[in-house]
């Protein structure tokens, strides 16, 4: 999908923006950068993108946008070995292509998404080249990184946070430019089927389904499911989307759940073409995280009219009011099964025309015109 403005002739000469990102796949702040980039106006920046892996986006990349891929994962066999020979005669590749790219480019900003890019905020420094950083961590994601990172992180130029809380933990460090930006969904790329998804699973009708998505792993709360089904009614259920990730906390939930919950509690793994028809299977949608900033899964949801119910994480208390969810104190799993409940209890008073509108309030055009606002200030 290709829907941003093109150049035209004789315009001013538009701000060159060099966007680095880790893979380019489909994950929160990818998608976002995706949604950006196809919004973006080409009259006032010139975009390019590296990525250090072949992600899955590059297909609905802009085709104006040039794109550069790491050698470790370039198509081009030659590159992979160049990459090899480099390491060889101890070259950082990523350093190498990067500072190639730059002297090709000559962009104005090295725009830096996620914090998981350790080798751009070091070489963007040593070119002097200015950073912009968008920060969709929050402090339990730190962890991801070494110290060095976070010190290099507070060196940008500007950072980006997308929501107050993240905002706060950049201030809480001293930066001293930091501008909101709340994340959000481009709903042109939702999108319902006429699959008959449904028939995969024998769901009665008063089953009330809740639909999580993202990563299946511990810092999303994959524990959490075990006690909190042991606290909610036997006809509630969690569908979980989203690619499993190898760790001992997530097989734990997925062997106890096949143990004491295999009809309550379904992975059904990572979904692309149907994965709104999978995720409209639900009646809500649910919030388990340990930390979360402001998901895009979140909007998704309320894109689709769901009611939102979940621990206080981070950004959802931002987001969710009373007439789309409720939000409880984080590890009070009585408490949110409770919530849950009365979602249940109280479905049809929750309008979900009202939820969409809601949504849309978060909508690509005006939060890019935001971003492109914060952009000319710099």
């Amino acid at each position: 999908m290709t829907t941003g403005f093109s150049k035209k002739e004789g315009a001013t000469a538009p701000k060159k923006i060099l966007f680095i990102t880790p893979f380019f796949g489909r994950t929160g702040s990818e998608m976002q950068l995706l949604y950006i980039l196809e919004n973006l106006n080409a009259e006032k920046f010139e975009a390019c993108l590296f990525t250090r892996n072949d992600g899955s986006l590059l297909k609905d990349l802009p085709k104006y946008i040039k794109y550069f891929v790491g050698y470790k994962k370039s198509r081009n066999y030659l590159l992979r070995l160049f990459r090899l020979l480099l390491y060889a005669v101890n070259v950082n590749p990523i350093e190498f292509q990067l500072r190639k790219i730059q002297k090709k480019v000559k962009a104005d900003y090295w725009y830096i998404n996620t914090i998981v890019n350790r080798d751009a905020y070091s070489i963007a420094l040593k070119l002097g080249v200015k950073i912009i950083s968008h920060v969709h961590e929050m402090p339990l994601y730190y962890d991801m990184v070494k110290e060095k990172t976070i010190e290099n992180l507070l060196k940008s130029d500007l950072c980006i946070g997308c929501s107050k809380v993240v905002c706060q933990n950049l201030e809480d460090m001293g930066h001293q430019n930091v501008k909101l930006l709340n994340s959000f969904v481009d709903d042109r790329f939702i999108s319902l089927s006429e699959a008959k998804i449904s028939e995969q699973f024998n769901f009665a009708p008063t089953d009330f389904i809740w639909i999580m998505a993202g990563s299946v792993n511990a810092i999303k709360g994959v524990d959490f499911v075990i006690p909190l089904l042991k606290e909610l009614k036997p006809n509630h259920k969690i569908m979980w989307i989203g690619g499993i990730e190898d760790s001992g906390t997530t097989a734990y939930a997925q062997i106890a759940g096949k143990a004491a919950f295999k009809d309550r509690l379904f992975f059904v793994g990572r979904k692309s073409t149907d994965y709104y028809d999978y995720f409209n299977l639900g009646k809500g949608f649910l919030l388990l995280s340990r930390q979360d900033s402001f998901p895009l899964v979140m909007q998704e949801a309320a894109h689709l009219g769901k009611p939102i119910a979940g621990f206080n994480s981070g950004g959802i208390e931002e987001y969710v009011n009373d007439k789309i969810g409720i939000v409880v104190n984080q590890l009070s799993f009585t408490e949110l099964a409770k919530a849950m409940e009365k979602i249940e209890e109280n479905y049809g008073t929750y309008d979900k025309d009202y939820i969409k509108q809601y949504a849309k309030s978060f909508n690509a055009t005006e939060q890019t015109l935001k971003l492109q606002l914060i952009l000319e200030e710099i």
